[in-house]
């Protein structure tokens, strides 16, 4: 007991080691440890430094991976959660020549929604955090939703910029690059913005080279004077302000390149010749070079080589300077640190279950095995059982709660978006007509009476909505108005079922997603004008991660409560056990009196329950024990049993006189049967004595070669015997081979003397068995039970139509340490009849005569290529090639069987259960 208690105590040990362990690392315990690579979800940004390393932001701005040229991830950056369970985003980043990486962390409340505060922060080139630069705090007088007011990090000669949209200004800041850097950033220039514009993206550094878009969809050029001059729409130029420039950079020549999801286009613009916009990408150009482009979520950059970097939710792709598109790159691949460490980690993991297992057993199989308090016992079985119970119970009851839940949650988003129409004025909403509105009156009251609803409360009930007013024009739903300031005005939405539903039918329709974001919840309405006309949509969702909040306090309130009950349980089942055992403690003793040998001892139990009536057993049962003992000291009987010495090993016994019947222990052995061909015909020419000699010289001859090579003899046949190899399956083989040479000689010798030659069958095959101990007490008998015996059998009977003297199957091939040094040919696979499975065989020739064996060996190579014809069903081509074999071998049987079904199948075709296989009766 002291060597399982402490057994238990060094398995508690590793467990807790190896959870510390994985608790460390249980970032990397997500990855599967035979995944060869990583695809890539939710992308929103990439960039490339001098060395031609990727940087880009995946899985919905919450990780930053660093590849190598050769797209082998190098390392992540996870976001952090806060400490009241906000969530932090990357939402732009840029990198120097040092490796050094600068990105914009955005902190968003627990429901991704609302900005809480944004940074500059710089990392370290082995992807370590190195310190914060530059911090923009928000409260709810300046609300900002997914997007905060830094913009475009960018390292330029050998300092960094970024700007901070002030509403009505935009301000230019740098700080030094590199490692020995560490004083805070400062403006270098401020640009005032025209009266109602408001800032969406911004690139560039010096005064006159800075450009800026708006929320209404120009481009501004800003000038060291501190002005800004309109360079796209220009007046005259072919496009409407529907065509919005989205994610603006700046090349290397000082060109524009921007997105335009209205025509699904990147154009390029030289602010030399504005009014020449030339299309770098569209999906004409996309689908040339072999790769699709979805303009959903697409985001570009410019990387060190000039190549502008194309980034959608799944691929990145390069258009390189000569206008080819490369290929999609859709995934990073793991490099073989990260997998061997994968594979240590869930190493690590499955021991710990093994570990727990072994504690489990050593719980209940060796201490509960012990001589324990039955108190104990039942603690460490009841307790375990109540905890499970628990759990079911509380998994019972929060399914059904979160279904009601979801079912309130859904009938909350669908009431607030049917008071949509109550809040957005549809005739109004008709009279937004493009990005110009952006922020005007009729914008700003749509705003104020949405946030009159849903921002009013700030009980935890009622956060994290997310709204989003639609227009309908002309079969397409744009954008107006959402709580993520990273879109845009009359950016047209994916159609939909559902959408589809409310703007064709006007009924509301609810539905669930999952994104890279979280998994949400929402509802969807019409909005109506004054003529009953549907203008628009009005969705309110809700992500999940909310509901789940309330569905953790619910939980745990449930697992407190049934804690509660079960201890309570505990407790009162205690007190019952000690209670009852007191009868059980007076059972124990009578019953170690009688133990002792005294039979006269009586069991006094008043409980009158089953433990009483135990007790009128237990004194009945001794008083039949004392009859029987009187009984047994008159007589005594013993058993002879005989059980074959060779069996005697391998059942683990020192002496015969430890074999008991139902002895048995399972071996993989090979198994050999020997026969004599046309022994029936033969005997019959014999007397009774000459068949017994015959038999006894025949096995006396062959039988040793069985011993030589570790071989069993365990029965005689009659006219042959079953042999056991358990060591290798070569000497096995050897054995068979050596026995066909000897009936040579035996032949030889028999023909001196006048009599004819014989000949015999060998089967071979290697599988498990079972030896165990048969019979009955008075007789015992050592035997094999298994299918291979039979199998081996049915081989041996094969030989003959087979033309083989040795007829192994694929599983002694298989077995073979070095099958290099025998000779054998494939046969194919055979069905056999009464076996629903076909037969992989292989014909042995090495032992036969040399005439045999040289024409065989001759023509293995035409055979066995014949045998793969006949097994694809190219049954003129086996033909052929198996009367190549005949020409050559006349006395080749297995060709010769082969031919002709060969030649029967190609001209009358084969029959429906034909599977490649040769029938052989």
């Amino acid at each position: 007991m002291k060597k399982s208690i402490a057994a238990l105590l060094l398995v508690l040990l590793l467990l807790g080691a190896a959870g510390t362990y994985l608790s460390l690392n249980r970032d990397s315990f997500t990855l599967w440890p035979f995944n060869q690579s990583m695809p890539f979800d939710g992308l929103s940004k990439a960039v490339s430094d001098h060395q031609n390393n990727l940087f880009v932001i995946d899985n919905a701005k919450k990780t930053i991976h660093k590849l190598n040229s050769q797209g082998v991830l190098q390392f992540s950056i996870t976001s952090e959660t806060g400490k009241n369970g906000e969530v932090y985003r990357f939402n732009d980043m840029a990198v120097d020549d040092q490796g050094y990486l600068y990105t914009i962390r955005t902190l968003l409340d627990p429901y991704g929604i609302a900005v809480k505060s944004e940074q500059i922060v710089r990392y370290k080139p082995d992807g370590q955090f190195d310190r914060s630069l530059f911090t923009e705090e928000y409260d709810s007088q300046t609300k900002r939703y997914r997007l905060g007011s830094l913009r475009n990090v960018q390292v330029r000669e050998g300092m960094v910029y970024f700007f901070n949209d002030e509403v009505h200004q935009l301000t230019l800041y740098q700080a030094p690059v590199g490692e020995a850097s560490s004083s805070e950033p400062k403006s270098v220039y401020t640009i005032k913005l025209p009266e109602n514009k408001y800032v969406s993206e911004a690139d560039g550094y010096k005064p006159g080279e800075i450009y800026y878009s708006t929320r209404s969809g120009e481009i501004y050029r800003a000038f060291s004077d501190g002005r800004s001059e309109l360079v796209y729409p220009l007046p005259g130029l072919d496009r409407t302000r529907r065509n919005f420039p989205e994610s603006l950079h700046l090349d290397n020549q000082g060109r524009l390149i921007f997105i335009d999801f209205n025509s699904k286009s990147i154009s390029r613009l030289d602010p030399k010749q504005p009014y020449i916009i030339e299309g770098l990408v569209n999906e004409d150009k996309a689908k040339a070079s072999g790769v699709e482009l979805a303009f959903d979520a697409t985001n570009s950059s410019i990387g060190q080589d000039g190549s502008l970097i194309i980034v959608e939710t799944a691929q990145i792709n390069r258009r390189l300077p000569d206008g080819t598109i490369t290929p999609s790159m859709v995934e990073a691949q793991y490099s073989e640190a990260v997998k061997t460490k994968a594979i240590l980690l869930w190493s690590i993991a499955i021991a710990g279950i093994l570990l727990v297992l072994y504690a489990i057993k050593l719980v209940f199989f060796n201490l509960l095995q012990r001589r324990l308090p039955l108190m104990m016992k039942q603690i460490f079985i009841l307790v375990p059982v109540i905890a499970v119970s628990m759990i079911l119970l509380s998994t019972v009851i929060y399914t059904s709660f979160s279904t009601k839940m979801e079912e309130e949650t859904f009938s909350e988003l669908l009431l607030l978006a049917k008071n949509g129409q109550n809040l957005i004025d549809g005739d109004k909403l008709e009279s937004l007509t493009s990005p110009l509105d952006y922020n005007g009156s009729i914008y700003q009251s749509f705003r104020k009476k949405i946030q009159s609803v849903f921002d009013n409360n700030e009980q935890d009930d009622n956060q994290g909505f997310y709204k989003a007013v639609y227009k309908y024009e002309n079969g397409v739903i744009y954008r107006i108005l959402e709580d993520d300031d990273g879109m845009h005005m009359f950016n047209p939405f994916l159609q939909t079922p559902e959408n589809q539903q409310v703007v064709l039918q006007g009924k509301p329709a609810t539905g669930q997603w999952q994104d890279f974001s979280g998994e949400w919840r929402y509802a969807i309405a019409p909005i109506f004008n004054s003529a009953g006309k549907i203008v628009g949509v009005f969705e309110t969702s809700k992500n999940l991660d909310g509901i789940l909040k309330h569905r953790q306090l619910v939980l745990q309130s449930i697992i407190r409560n049934i804690a509660f009950i079960s201890i309570g349980l505990l407790l009162v089942l205690f007190l019952m056990t000690y209670v009852l055992l007191s009868s059980i403690r007076k059972l124990r003793n009578s019953v170690g009196e009688i133990a002792k040998g005294n039979w006269d001892a009586v069991v006094t139990i008043n409980t009158r329950d089953e433990v009483s009536d135990l007790g009128d057993s237990v004194n009945t049962m001794a008083a039949r024990i004392r009859d029987y003992i009187t009984k047994v000291e008159n007589f005594s009987q013993s058993y002879y049993r005989f059980v074959p010495q060779q069996f005697l090993r391998f059942l683990n016994k020192e002496s015969i006189l430890d074999v008991e019947l139902g002895d048995q222990v399972e071996q993989n052995m090979s198994i050999l049967i020997f026969n004599i061909r046309g022994f029936y015909q033969l005997s019959k020419r014999l007397s009774p004595e000459e068949n017994f000699n015959f038999v006894n010289s025949f096995l006396k001859r062959f039988g040793p070669y069985v011993r030589n090579h570790q071989g069993l003899m365990n029965k005689y046949l009659g006219a042959g015997f079953m042999a056991l190899f358990p060591n290798q399956a070569d000497e096995a083989l050897r054995a068979c081979i050596e026995m066909r040479k000897e009936l040579d000689i035996y032949n030889s010798h028999r023909a001196k003397v006048g009599y004819k030659a014989v000949d015999f069958g060998i089967g071979l095959h290697k599988g498990p068995l079972r030896l165990g101990i048969i019979g009955e007490e008075q007789r015992l008998e050592g035997n094999v039970i298994s299918d291979g015996v039979n199998l081996a059998t049915m081989l041996e009977k094969m030989t003959e139509p087979l033309g083989a003297s040795i007829l192994i199957t694929d599983y002694v091939v298989q077995s073979l340490e070095q099958p290099d040094g025998f000779l054998y040919r494939n046969l194919g696979l055979i069905q056999v009849e009464g076996v629903k499975e076909p037969l992989h065989l292989f014909d042995v020739y090495q032992g036969d005569p040399d005439t045999v064996r040289t024409l065989k060996d001759k023509t293995k190579a035409l055979f066995e290529q014949a045998v793969t014809y006949y097994q694809v069903g190219r049954f003129y081509d086996a033909r052929e090639a198996f009367l190549m074999v005949i020409k050559q071998n006349r006395q080749d049987k297995a060709a010769q069987l082969y031919f002709y079904i060969c030649d029967e199948y190609f001209q009358n075709g084969t029959t429906a259960e034909w599977n490649g296989t040769l029938s052989v009766s």
